[in-house]
């Protein structure tokens, strides 16, 4: 272990105000590992929680979160004024990228003369170019257009700024895939495995579909038999991500009609795994007669697991019918709070935004077409087909 970090670093407060510190340690690769703490602090109060308390007392003093278990300490700065004067606002991130229809937080940070935290202040939001992007009065900031535009926060008089870029759609067959990322795979199913590609278990087969979009006429087809039991996919192939912390998927993909959807509502499409336990998975959700949307949960140990429902647009998938879906995944790289993104796209509309995801420490390490079907219990009393014309991942 590098050091314990102690978040806010600085801050101000007036006589009898409160402020929640936090504590992590800093491994020298990086990573944020969580761990018990013990808070003093000289002057004012501090509960066994990281609450801190200041007194009548005008002057600065030191919040210190110690660890036996790492054997260090990290220590933050607390001024107590005897009153409140706001020199500049820090607007945090500087900079951020949004596509069209995705959303990102904006901060605004009152600081005092000496470049303090002042809270509890209000702050009013605005954009340069409410054409390109709108922020609500929360500092949440929403791509409208392609361009850019300075969002500016303002308290007291004093002002601060930061610029968001909306970026537009791509030209290529994957119009959401990040630019800078590295290519892992471009699968076009004219061989089972090949390019990297394995069968981990069970069956598939490379198909022929005049009206595959992107590589026909071969795909690759899953069959769901007549009497398929629930809880399992008919066959799983995998390939190999590295060790990336950033991913984009895009894969053209259609599901039979009729369809016999399971009474979970749940028919799994596609999986990550990190290099240690837990997966995310991205469904096709919906009662057993549909309609059906694409959703996305996360299931990481010691992380909450929620699902992630349509949060832009909703657009129902169309059993018998080809749809592309773009899929982007980037780790957090804070905790307080976490910032990991997962956004998903269906046919070129933004479906899901999250920007608040947290991962874990191992990077993704595999890709899984493991299309399971449903929860336990229940059969197929048809036969059901899963497609995949084309399967596009990079990352780094």
């Amino acid at each position: 272990m590098v050091q314990v970090v102690v978040e806010p670093a600085t801050i101000s407060l007036l006589p009898g105000e409160s402020q929640t510190f936090s504590a992590y340690g800093l491994a020298s690769d990086g990573r944020h590992v969580a761990g018990p703490v013990v808070w003093s602090a000289s002057g004012g109060t501090i509960t066994p929680d990281g609450v801190f308390t200041a007194d009548t007392a005008v002057g600065t003093f030191s919040v210190t979160a110690s660890s036996n278990t790492w054997g260090r300490a990290g220590t933050a700065s607390v001024r107590v004024l005897s009153q409140r004067r706001v020199a500049s606002v820090a607007v945090r991130p500087d900079t951020a990228t949004v596509p069209i229809d995705g959303s990102w937080p904006f901060q605004g940070v009152p600081l005092d003369s000496a470049g303090d935290s002042l809270i509890g202040l209000p702050v009013n939001w605005m954009s340069s170019n409410p054409s390109v992007a709108v922020v609500d009065p929360t500092g949440l900031v929403r791509g409208v257009a392609a361009g850019t535009a300075r969002i500016t926060a303002t308290s007291e008089g004093q002002s601060g700024s930061g610029v968001i870029s909306v970026a537009p759609p791509g030209t290529g067959p994957w119009p959401n895939e990040p630019p800078g990322f590295t290519g892992i795979t471009d699968q076009r199913w004219d061989v089972l495995t090949s390019l990297g590609w394995t069968m981990e278990f069970g069956v598939a087969s490379i198909g022929v579909d005049a009206t595959a979009p992107l590589s026909p006429p071969n795909v690759l087809q899953i069959i769901y038999p007549s009497g398929f039991v629930a809880g399992a996919a008919p066959g799983t192939t995998i390939h190999d991500l590295g060790r990336v912390r950033q991913l984009y998927v895009g894969l053209w993909w259609k599901a039979s009609n009729p369809w016999q959807g399971h009474p979970s509502n749940v028919n799994k499409i596609q999986f990550l795994f990190p290099s240690g336990a837990g997966d995310m998975t991205m469904v096709m959700y919906g009662s057993p007669g549909g309609p059906y949307e694409l959703r996305v949960i996360p299931q990481f140990p010691n992380i909450p697991s929620t699902w992630m429902v349509p949060n832009v647009n909703r657009v129902p998938v169309t059993l018998g019918q080809w749809h592309r879906i773009e899929w982007l995944v980037v780790y957090n790289t804070t905790n307080d709070p976490p910032n990991g993104i997962v956004r998903w796209w269906l046919d070129g509309q933004l479906i899901g935004d999250y920007w608040n995801a947290q991962f874990p420490n191992d990077p993704l390490s595999v890709y899984k077409v493991s299309p399971t079907w449903g929860g336990t219990g229940g059969a197929k009393s048809e036969t059901d087909y899963y497609w995949y014309d084309h399967i596009h991942i990079s990352g780094r």
